[in-house]
Protein backbone atom coordinates (compact mmCIF):
# COMPACT_ATOMS: atom_id res chain seq x y z
CA UNK A 1 0.00 0.00 0.00
CA UNK A 2 2.84 2.41 0.79
CA UNK A 3 4.41 1.70 -2.59
CA UNK A 4 1.13 2.52 -4.30
CA UNK A 5 0.87 5.82 -2.45
CA UNK A 6 4.46 6.72 -3.31
CA UNK A 7 3.91 5.90 -6.99
CA UNK A 8 0.73 8.00 -7.02
CA UNK A 9 2.65 10.88 -5.46
CA UNK A 10 5.41 10.53 -8.05
CA UNK A 11 2.87 10.50 -10.89
CA UNK A 12 1.17 13.60 -9.50
CA UNK A 13 4.55 15.28 -9.10
CA UNK A 14 5.39 14.53 -12.74
CA UNK A 15 2.08 16.08 -13.86
CA UNK A 16 2.73 19.15 -11.70
CA UNK A 17 6.20 19.50 -13.19
CA UNK A 18 4.76 19.35 -16.71
CA UNK A 19 2.17 21.98 -15.82
CA UNK A 20 4.78 24.27 -14.30
CA UNK A 21 6.93 24.02 -17.44
CA UNK A 22 3.94 24.83 -19.63
CA UNK A 23 2.99 27.82 -17.48
CA UNK A 24 6.57 29.13 -17.52
CA UNK A 25 6.74 28.82 -21.31
CA UNK A 26 3.40 30.58 -21.75
CA UNK A 27 4.27 33.40 -19.36
CA UNK A 28 7.48 34.12 -21.28
CA UNK A 29 5.44 34.35 -24.48
CA UNK A 30 2.90 36.66 -22.84
CA UNK A 31 5.67 38.87 -21.48
CA UNK A 32 7.16 39.26 -24.95
CA UNK A 33 3.77 40.18 -26.38
CA UNK A 34 3.14 42.76 -23.66
CA UNK A 35 6.52 44.38 -24.25
CA UNK A 36 5.75 44.60 -27.96
CA UNK A 37 2.40 46.27 -27.27
CA UNK A 38 3.99 48.73 -24.85
CA UNK A 39 6.55 49.74 -27.46
CA UNK A 40 3.90 50.08 -30.14
CA UNK A 41 2.05 52.86 -28.29
CA UNK A 42 5.32 54.72 -27.80
CA UNK A 43 6.07 54.50 -31.51
CA UNK A 44 2.64 55.94 -32.32
CA UNK A 45 3.22 58.88 -30.03
CA UNK A 46 6.61 59.49 -31.62
CA UNK A 47 4.97 59.50 -35.07
CA UNK A 48 2.32 61.99 -33.91
CA UNK A 49 4.93 64.32 -32.43
CA UNK A 50 7.04 64.09 -35.59
CA UNK A 51 4.02 64.94 -37.74
CA UNK A 52 3.18 67.95 -35.53
CA UNK A 53 6.75 69.27 -35.62
CA UNK A 54 6.91 68.78 -39.38
CA UNK A 55 3.64 70.68 -39.84
CA UNK A 56 4.92 73.59 -37.75
CA UNK A 57 8.21 73.72 -39.67
CA UNK A 58 6.44 73.60 -43.04
CA UNK A 59 4.08 76.34 -41.85
CA UNK A 60 6.95 78.57 -40.76
CA UNK A 61 8.84 78.02 -44.03
CA UNK A 62 5.66 78.68 -46.04
CA UNK A 63 5.00 81.86 -44.09
CA UNK A 64 8.59 83.05 -44.62
CA UNK A 65 8.46 82.35 -48.36
CA UNK A 66 5.09 84.13 -48.57
CA UNK A 67 6.57 87.25 -46.92
CA UNK A 68 9.54 87.26 -49.30
CA UNK A 69 7.47 87.22 -52.47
Amino acid sequence: MAERTISEILEALARIETNVRTIAKNSADHEARLRELELKSGKRMDAIILAAISAVIVGVIGYAIGKLF
